[in-house]
């Protein structure tokens, strides 16, 4: 019994939280707005106006942003890992450099935020505003961005593989290098958008709009182009050979 005792506590010392938020960086955010580096894992900061605040590096993984304001806010290296940011309003928000892993970006306003080199694992930035956003280099696979809005974003040598873009709004965006291994893009609009050397082996692009796109040594090997709309869209000579349509 005793050791069924110990046995148990051990679990339940194992389990718990690592740390949690110190109450005095979360006094000190909400009144100036300014904590870099500080701990706030598991924060209750719900619908909180911190516009323009500086977080740059701070851990707030675990925590509650739902709707919180976060514009031109730094958050540049920051820990958001399994972070709730639903309906959050992140424009013009500086992202770099953060882990995003599991956090929950549903609906949030991101229009014109930096996220170069982010990861985002499994990332939920689903029914997300993206426009103009720039995702340069960021690591990004397995993230959910379905019926999102990413319309004149840039995703340069982003790393979208196994992400899902179900009826993703990516029109006029920049894909250029990224790769988009076995990516699902069914009814996505991809109009206009420069995919030049994308990787999109193995992707499924059934009933995306690709009119007008650049797919200019795009690798398409095994690519699903089943009545995918491919008006006016630009090829090289053997980029479809491979593919499925």
């Amino acid at each position: 019994m005793k050791k069924l005792l110990i046995f148990t506590y051990i679990l339940l010392c194992l389990s718990a939280p690592v740390s949690a938020y110190n109450q005095n960086d979360i006094n000190t955010l909400l009144s100036s707005k300014s904590c870099p580096n500080g701990n706030l894992k598991g924060a209750q900061l719900k619908n909180a106006d911190l516009t323009g605040a500086n977080l740059s590096g701070a851990n707030l993984s675990f925590a509650n942003l739902e709707g919180a304001v976060l514009e031109n806010a730094n958050l540049s290296s920051a820990n958001l890992v399994k972070a709730n940011l639903k309906t959050a309003y992140l424009a013009s928000a500086d992202l770099d450099g953060a882990d995003l892993s599991s956090a929950n970006f549903y609906n949030a306003y991101l229009s014109k935020a930096s996220l170069v080199g982010a990861k985002a694992f499994r990332t939920n930035f689903s029914h997300a505003l993206l426009t103009f956003a720039n995702f340069y280099v960021a690591d990004m696979q397995e993230a959910n961005f379905d019926y999102s809005n990413g319309s004149l974003a840039n995703f340069v040598s982003t790393n979208l593989a196994q992400s899902w873009l179900y009826k993703a709004n990516l029109r006029t965006a920049n894909l250029t290098n990224s790769n988009l291994y076995n990516a699902k893009l069914q009814n996505a609009n991809l109009a206009a958008a420069n995919m030049t050397n994308a990787n999109l082996t193995n992707a499924v692009l059934r009933e995306a709009n690709l009119s007008l796109a650049d797919l200019t040594n795009a690798n398409l090997d095994q690519a699903d182009l089943l009545d995918a709309n491919m008006q006016g869209t630009k090829f090289t000579a053997n980029e479809l050979k491979t593919s499925r349509t």
